[in-house]
């Protein structure tokens, strides 16, 4: 940076030295207008002003376009500290007495300047305008080097100052290693696997906005939790009672239907979610965000009473009232919805939500060291092998299966999410495979409880009267709700982001910085001689290049290993102006592959653009399981599907089961679907 001795202006009486910046320029303009002026990037400065960097080779040329709309001036920088030294269009002068009326209008026509504020007999602001002919810094050095009635000239200085945050003094919170750094390096913690919350909040400078409300559908959750007593804090609540979801709002509801003894799993994931910066107990991912829990009911066997009619009526009390929606259960080998639910879901991820943006839905993909989409030859366990009789686990033997199916997966705005142990490596028992949108921090055990594994629990709250606090919930029923906050987080920093925006910006900004190292295989027991069945993980581990906007993909671990603090960092960046929020792919929405007569030319594949820019698909191609290729032409509008004829001696869909592929003109793989033989029926559509 080149010293510019002689530029220097005055602050706090003293002379400054000051370095005028070859590629930015300051406007008291509206973003859009200097956005229009083909600027690089743009950052807001104050609520009235943005700083521009263009090329310095167009820097004149686009201040003067600048000015003809608003004030415009240089951007400048201390030259002994380097420091932006933000000047505005306006000054504050004191004079020597307090000047006469003859003397105030005398001073104001000779700098052209209008008065802003008279803050007592001597001192004033004054606001520059076109016809002043000097800048700022100029006019601050000429009135107080040759102004004999001014006692001082200074700068209407813009200073961006850092609001220092207390972090939490809860009792628990050093334990809480998934939500900060403070933990040393042992066997059972690399540092890696922290989700990075406490560095978002500093960051943010505060635990999350108010206005963010996150919703969970568990076994209940303790109201009257410590953890969750400030005002406000529920946005609302809801408990089914056979087909009824009993609401807060409605008359007779009562708060105590919303937790029974005993069932403590949505408590914890409340309280992963958004636990209070109290000074008691534990922290949330979100602690300063509102929650709306649901409460299912409970089965015998300690699930959950799921139906879809239930589903129907949850998602209808929430599509207004949430931001974000998280759900610590579901079922292997499959999880599939009815199509009025996939579609409710599809409509509500789009336009749903309490912004009208979209609701952010975040599903745990589960416990079982199995894949979570899947149809092949292999036979694939998908259960822990063991029963309970009495007080012991007995082994009985894995269940199997070659089919796996979950019809949430690639709705855009639905995230499925993995399972990260405290070693920076993936939980022995989280499931893997296609859909997997993220790994999360919780805690470690082996699937089929044979061999010990390295990992710390997650602590958090429960509703157990007596300890309030757990140390050993996990999951990707902890995961999930980790997430959804740090999903919270991102809306707090950004609440004009869409819920497809929000889902991009965790998925770009996520880690791929890992432990990779693969568990050994389950050994022999005296009761179980032959192993051969554990052939889990069937995917490898590694990062793929998928031609995704969001960056390379692991079968493990997704995109990466959410990071909080560069989520929030991009969430901010993209509300100043510094980036593009990312469009999402186009994705194969249904297809046709078994039409009712004669297959030929009946064949139709759909695909769905969810951006709001057109999509043009020129070069494109779909491509089978035995890679014959058909190429496309013409363009998807915003929000809209194109259906597309199979030419039968271009692409095949076999009715006994197959993929579809959809690849850009480059080559790169856009979106990829399987099917069953089981799912096909004739002149039926399939709906991916």
């Amino acid at each position: 940076m080149p010293e510019d001795n002689a530029l220097y202006t005055y602050r706090n009486g003293k002379k400054v030295a000051l370095y005028k910046k070859d590629d930015q320029f300051v406007a008291r303009n509206s973003a859009e207008n200097i956005v229009n002026l083909g600027i690089d990037r743009i950052e807001k400065v104050s609520p009235s002003a943005f700083r521009a960097t263009v090329s310095p080779d167009k820097l004149d040329e686009v201040m003067v376009e600048s000015r003809a709309l608003a004030p415009t001036h240089h951007a400048y920088q201390l030259q002994e500290t380097k420091q932006e030294f933000l000047i505005t269009d306006r000054i504050m002068v004191t004079f020597k007495d307090k000047p006469t009326p003859e003397h105030l209008s005398a001073f104001i026509a000779k700098y052209a300047l209008m008065i802003k504020n008279q803050y007592s007999d001597v001192d004033f602001l004054f606001q520059l305008t076109n016809q002043s002919g000097m800048n700022p810094v100029k006019m601050i050095v000429k009135i107080n080097e040759e102004e004999p009635s001014v006692q001082i000239a200074e700068h209407d200085l813009i200073q961006r100052v850092t609001k220092y945050l207390t972090l939490p003094a809860d009792t628990s919170y050093d334990l809480q290693w998934h939500l900060h750094t403070h933990t040393p390096s042992a066997t059972n913690f690399d540092p890696r696997c922290s989700s990075r919350c406490e560095e978002a909040w500093q960051l943010l400078a505060n635990f999350g906005s108010e206005d963010v409300v996150i919703g969970l559908a568990d076994d209940g959750c303790k109201l009257d939790h410590d953890d969750f007593n400030s005002s406000g804090k529920f946005a609302g609540w809801g408990y089914f009672v056979n087909d009824i979801l009993v609401k807060k709002t409605d008359i007779g509801a009562d708060p105590n239907g919303m937790y029974a003894p005993g069932n403590n799993h949505g408590t914890s994931c409340a309280g992963v979610i958004a636990g209070e910066v109290d000074g008691t107990l534990t922290v949330g991912a979100a602690p300063a965000c509102k929650l709306l829990p649901i409460k299912w009911e409970s089965s015998d066997d300690g699930g959950l009473y799921i139906d879809d009619n239930k589903m129907m009526l949850a998602l209808q009390y929430i599509s207004d009232k949430v931001d974000v929606f998280s759900n610590s259960w579901g079922s292997s080998p499959e999880m599939n919805f009815s199509q009025q639910v996939v579609n409710r879901i599809r409509s509500l991820a789009l336009t749903g939500g309490r912004r009208g943006k979209g609701i952010v839905f975040l599903w745990a993909s589960g416990n079982e060291n199995c894949p979570i989409q899947y149809s092949g030859t292999q036979n694939i366990p998908f259960d822990h092998g063991v029963r309970m009789q009495g007080n012991s686990l007995v082994w009985v033997g894995v269940q199997k299966s070659k089919v796996f199916s979950h019809n949430l997966i690639d709705i855009p705005g639905v995230m499925h999410i993995a399972a990260l142990a405290s070693t920076a490596q993936r939980s022995h028992y989280s499931n893997y495979g296609p859909g997997i949108s993220l790994t999360v921090p919780t805690n470690n055990v082996h699937t089929y409880y044979r061999l010990a594994v390295e990992g710390k629990g997650v602590v958090t709250t429960t509703g157990d009267s007596i300890a309030a606090v757990t140390e050993d919930f996990g999951g990707t029923s902890s995961a999930t709700p980790l997430t959804a906050g740090i999903a919270g987080l991102v809306i707090s920093a950004n609440p004009d982001l869409s819920a497809l925006e929000v889902v991009s910006v965790l998925q770009s900004t996520a880690s791929r910085d890992l432990n990779e190292t693969p568990y050994p295989r389950t050994p022999p027991a005296n009761f179980d001689n032959d192993t051969s069945w554990d052939i889990s993980p069937v995917f490898p581990s590694d990062f793929q290049g998928n031609g995704h906007a969001d960056g390379t993909w692991s079968p493990w671990y997704g995109f990466g290993r959410v990071d909080a603090f560069e989520a929030v960092k991009k969430a901010l960046a993209i509300r100043l102006g510094g980036s593009e929020p990312v469009v999402p792919a186009v994705k194969i929405r249904s297809a046709v592959v078994n039409p009712a007569g004669n297959d030929h030319n009946k064949e139709k594949v759909t695909l769905e653009n969810q951006s709001n820019v057109p999509v043009s698909i020129e070069g494109w191609a779909l491509v089978d399981k035995n890679n014959r290729v058909q190429v496309l032409t013409g363009s998807i509008p915003p929000v809209s599907s194109m259906s597309i004829d199979l030419k039968k001696n271009k692409i095949i869909l076999a009715n006994t089961g197959g993929t579809i592929i959809l690849k850009d003109i480059a080559g790169n793989q856009v979106h990829r679907v399987a099917y069953t033989g089981a799912q096909v029926q004739p002149g039926m559509e399939l709906v991916f």
